[in-house]
């Protein structure tokens, strides 16, 4: 009963107010006082039963207690056993994460009743001692029926109307909400925001599918590492070019992106587009092919399936993977990031890419582009005429100026900014989440770029 009013009142506690401003040490100490507060009376519980469990099984044995603990391990390691393999393997797979979650609970719940309610018809007064279970039970159905609302959930609790797509794979859960008032659409992926399609938001992801074919005309080959929801690679498959690949670790996020096919401009229908299911370095060291463009929309760097597209043993393959004259273009978020981490990671990619420049198309939103020869006044002043010449790239872009505003740092900019120092590496990386220094980094940028 009380891990259910626990579990409701949670999110009432305050961060802030218990450890004061934001750090990694403190995040981690609170959610372990969260997780214990609410995992310690179950688990007690648990581990007070198995002396229980033995003491029966002694008395049925005739007070063997060899035969019986040999016998309760045995049936317990067996169980375990069959247990994560059966709901890994079928139970999962057929009824979901909450519906497993669900039939395990009942399950439990029923078996604890019925044990209950066995021991006590065992002994001289049966009625009298059924009060345990009955006991159990109506305290169970009044935690359930007076808990506190769990507003913080909002339309995660009852999404109704507003989810629009909903799937569970082996690693990844997607949920996409579209809320019609707002016109915004925005997808959780393992609990995390992911592709909302906010204003600013919207002008990166098409920046990042419209700048690559607008440097490197008449690309003939093009790769999308993260597909996500296909917002930037149905701007770049815009152009026309003749192949792309789309790569995504999660089957779930390619079938999400149906959702968001005004977004995308239905690239899923696209015949120039080929998506694969795969892990995006593996890609990259598999295929046979070279790209005229590549690019990259992954996640934050601190996410655990991300920080790999960050180290300069992925810029290492993905410079082997372009063809002579290749581009290549990364998002790079720094919300939640440290501007030392920011630089690290701008160092570690000019390092393999001596030619850098970069974008910042607003919010916490920079694109990093890579050529194989500097990237100077003219070469942009040509990319600016050809948006007004594209009628799709101008409308998403809203125009030569809006993009003209967007360049933030040449390859000599770029250089002075991030200075000299360490680089990642596959072997080291850690990217911390901080609180968030957008606006700090962004005025470092404006400042960098004036000098």
């Amino acid at each position: 009963l009380a891990t259910v009013f626990l579990f409701y009142l949670l999110p009432l506690v305050a961060y802030e107010d218990l450890f004061g401003a934001y750090s990694l040490g403190r995040a981690i100490l609170f959610e372990f006082l969260l997780a214990m507060f609410v995992l310690l009376p179950p688990t007690c519980l648990m581990g007070y039963l198995w002396p229980i469990v033995q003491h029966l099984a002694a008395e049925n044995t005739d007070g063997n207690l060899g035969v019986s603990t040999g016998r309760v391990n045995a049936v317990n390691t067996l169980g375990a056993v069959v247990g994560v393999l059966a709901t890994t393997f079928g139970l999962i797979p057929i009824a979901g994460l909450q519906g497993s979650l669900f039939l395990l609970a009942t399950g439990s719940l029923l078996l604890g009743l019925a044990s209950l309610a066995g021991f006590s018809l065992r002994v001289t007064a049966p009625v009298r001692n059924l009060r345990w279970p009955a006991a159990a039970a109506v305290l169970l159905l009044i935690g359930f029926v007076l808990r506190p609302p769990a507003v913080y959930l909002g339309f995660r609790q009852d999404p109704g109307e507003f989810m629009a797509f909903y799937a569970e794979g082996v690693d990844t859960t997607v949920a996409v909400f579209d809320v019609p008032e707002s016109n915004i659409k925005v997808s959780f992926v393992n609990g995390r925001i992911e592709v909302p399609t906010d204003a600013i938001s919207m002008q990166a992801f098409r920046a990042l599918g419209h700048l690559p074919p607008l440097v490197r005309e008449e690309a003939q080959r093009a790769l999308m590492l993260s597909f996500g929801n296909g917002i930037a690679t149905g701007s770049l498959d815009g152009h026309g070019i003749p192949y792309v690949d789309a790569v995504d670790l999660s089957r779930e996020m390619l079938e999400a992106a149906a959702v968001y096919w005004e977004e995308n401009h239905n690239v899923l229908h696209s015949p120039r587009v080929r998506l694969h299911v795969e892990d995006g370095r593996n890609f990259l060291l598999r295929t046979p092919h070279r790209y005229d463009i590549i690019t990259t929309d992954a996640t934050h760097p601190a996410n655990t399936s991300s920080w790999a597209l960050f180290t300069h043993e992925f810029y290492e393959s993905v410079a082997e993977r372009l063809a002579p004259g290749g581009v290549f273009f990364q998002w790079l978020p720094f919300h939640s990031m440290s501007e030392d981490d920011f630089r690290l990671i701008l160092r570690t990619f000019r390092a393999t890419f001596p030619h850098s420049v970069l974008w910042y198309t607003g919010g916490s939103h920079s694109i990093v582009m890579a050529t194989p020869e500097p990237f100077g006044d003219a070469d942009l002043q040509a990319l600016l005429a050809r948006i007004d010449d594209m009628p799709r790239a101008r409308e998403d872009l809203g125009g030569s100026t809006a993009v003209a505003a967007h360049f933030a740092l040449d390859a000599e900019q770029l250089a002075a900014y991030v200075g000299e120092g360490d680089i990642v590496r596959d072997r080291q990386v850690f990217f911390a989440p901080v609180a968030d220094r957008v606006i700090e980094i962004a005025e470092s940028l404006a400042v960098a770029g004036r000098r």
